[in-house]
């Protein structure tokens, strides 16, 4: 055995010798080939994106894409290292990006705006020539590389904020807006890998979005199938009449599923049996028709919307969720303007419905979001400028005595010192906008036009939540019928709720309070989220898909700017 300086330099040699035989080992062989192909790929994505660090457009392949900020930022944060490529061509996460862009159409959005078919292109040109046996084509990867990050920036900014911006809709949008890092949730993705739980963090996460977008995928099925048909025009058809326009109407309910298959035996199809009825009786229910059983104008008009439109308004829709913070509240209102509707949420719960009557296609009610701060059990009814000049003018003209006769008073001005004037001293046929002597204000009672309780949250829009002396107006189907504010068809119900954290109230003390005839103003020291919204297409609890009328015509130009139409 060798000793002293000769076994120190066979054991250098030795080593050196093994090292140089792992090194042509095949895995660490590989090794070196990825790091250098990827490298090779870095500089590439460096020579494409450039040495600017401005915003800009750029044709990279088949696409012309906006280099952003955060693009910039993520390649250099890395060294331009790539992310969905390696030596072999698309690596895990980019085999499967393609795939979830290519779902952007189950939430309305178009892949396209994701690159998706120039990705697919240089997707198939990498494959084809690494299966050729040729060597990776850098550019071609760097290129690829980049498209697919663009990709993921603004899929997952769409996912999180809307594609469209609200204010566009809503001038004054006064929700507060979702923010996400989504730099930060893409830097992670490379790490966890698990590029379908990424995207779902970025979507919104209330149950009522998931049934929608699902509704959306079975109506897409019926639309690239075979679609409804469609109910002739004709005479209003009754239960119990017989009409060969009730086959196609039984065939219409049946694809829709409003008549379940097989639920009765059909002794003529041509007859409209109770079964047949209470068809009709779902779908008028799930649109916001009449309930009545009976296939009148308005029933045959929404039987005869095709497939197409109706899956345009869930994907609207989808949209308007998008727009929404991702917590509502603890505790919050929902007004759906479209459908005429409230619900009362606790702790994720619905705990309280009823209908609403809104605002008049030419006095719409806005959508926003704000807190509501207190209730005021009988309120006066400070008129707005614009109602006593148009509509109440004309009738003080006419009759001097019918601000008294309708529980009003003139007074001298808006501020808290302004005092009654004697409208009988004023020549009002001398009385025009410009020169109206002050405001009208109803007197608290069960005639006042807020009725008994009005639920304050100050906003930019004067728009609140009111009772109404008007209760019959709730029995019609469609309630558009108010000045822009939301009259409500249980105040007490709704008091209690948003009184609730407050334990000395009750029923009965609400009913006093009122009963006493003035006026009380009730803090809430627990502020009450309320979300003004418009929705005309959404899936209950039970799964059932419900449609409403477009009444301010908002619809149409959404899916415009979405690029549905």
């Amino acid at each position: 055995m060798p000793q002293g300086p000769v076994a120190v330099r066979l054991i250098r040699l030795y080593t050196r010798l093994a090292v140089f035989l792992s090194i042509l080992s095949l895995p660490c062989w590989m090794d070196l080939v990825t790091a250098v192909a990827d490298a090779a790929t870095a500089r590439a994505v460096q020579e494409i994106l450039g040495q600017s660090a401005e915003p800009r457009p750029l044709y990279i392949a088949c696409q012309k894409i906006h280099v952003g900020e955060d693009l910039i930022r993520f390649y250099a944060d890395r060294s331009f290292a790539p992310a969905w490529t390696d030596a072999n061509g698309l690596n895990d996460l980019g085999d499967e990006l393609p795939v979830h862009l290519s779902g952007a159409r189950d939430h309305g959005l178009d892949p396209e705006d994701y690159h998706l078919g120039c990705i697919e292109a240089l997707a198939d040109d990498i494959r084809r020539r690494s299966q050729k046996g040729g060597p990776p084509d850098v550019v071609r990867l760097a290129s690829i590389d980049i498209l697919m990050s663009d990709a993921f920036l603004i899929f997952a900014s769409h996912l999180a904020c809307g594609k469209v911006d609200p204010e566009k809709f809503h001038p004054l949008w006064l929700s507060p807006k979702h923010k996400t890092d989504i730099l930060a949730e893409l830097k992670r993705l490379l790490e966890h890998r698990d590029l379908r739980h990424a995207l779902g963090r970025f979507a919104p996460p209330h149950p009522e979005y998931r049934r929608l977008v699902q509704a959306g995928r079975e109506l897409r099925a019926v639309v690239v199938g075979s679609s409804w048909p469609e109910v002739p025009p004709g005479p209003t058809l009754h239960p119990g009449d017989t009409s060969r326009r009730v086959v196609v109407l039984r065939e219409r309910l049946a694809r829709s599923g409003d008549l379940p298959a097989g639920e009765a035996p059909v002794a003529a199809a041509e007859f409209f049996d109770p079964f047949l009825e209470e068809a009709v009786r779902r779908f008028q229910k799930r649109h916001g028709l009449a309930v009545d059983g009976v296939v009148g104008p308005r029933t045959l008009a929404s039987l005869n919307v095709p497939p197409e439109t109706r899956l345009r308004q869930i994907l609207v829709n989808l949209e308007r969720w998008r727009w929404l913070p991702r917590h509502l509240g603890d505790r919050y209102i929902l007004v759906n303007v479209a459908g005429f509707s409230l619900e009362a949420y606790r702790s994720g719960e619905k705990v309280l419905t009823m209908r609403v009557i809104v605002g008049k296609s030419y006095q719409r009610t806005p959508v926003f979001s704000e807190k509501m701060r207190y209730i005021e059990v009988n309120p006066y009814w400070n008129v707005p400028s614009s109602i006593a000049v148009k509509e109440y003018l004309p009738k003080i003209r006419k009759d001097p005595g019918f601000l008294k006769a309708n529980h009003m008073e003139l007074l001298s001005g808006w501020g808290p010192s302004s005092r009654v004037l004697d409208p009988r001293a004023i020549d009002w046929s001398r009385v025009t906008q410009d020169n109206f002597p002050g405001r009208i204000r109803q007197l608290p009672g069960p005639w006042n036009a807020l009725g008994r309780i009005k639920f304050m949250f100050p906003n930019a829009f004067n728009v609140y939540l009111h009772d109404t002396p008007e209760r019959h107006l709730f029995v019609r189907p469609r309630r558009a019928l108010s000045h822009g504010c939301i009259r409500v068809e249980n105040p007490v119900d709704l008091a209690l709720f948003v009184l609730q954290n407050d334990t000395s109230w009750t029923r009965e003390q609400v009913k006093s309070l009122i009963d006493s005839g003035e006026r009380h103003v009730i803090p809430l020291p627990h502020p009450v989220m309320v979300h003004l919204l418009y929705w005309t297409a959404w899936v209950d609890e039970a799964g059932v898909i419900h449609f409403r009328e477009d009444i301010y015509g908002r619809d149409e130009i959404l899916s415009d700017a979405l690029g549905l139409s």
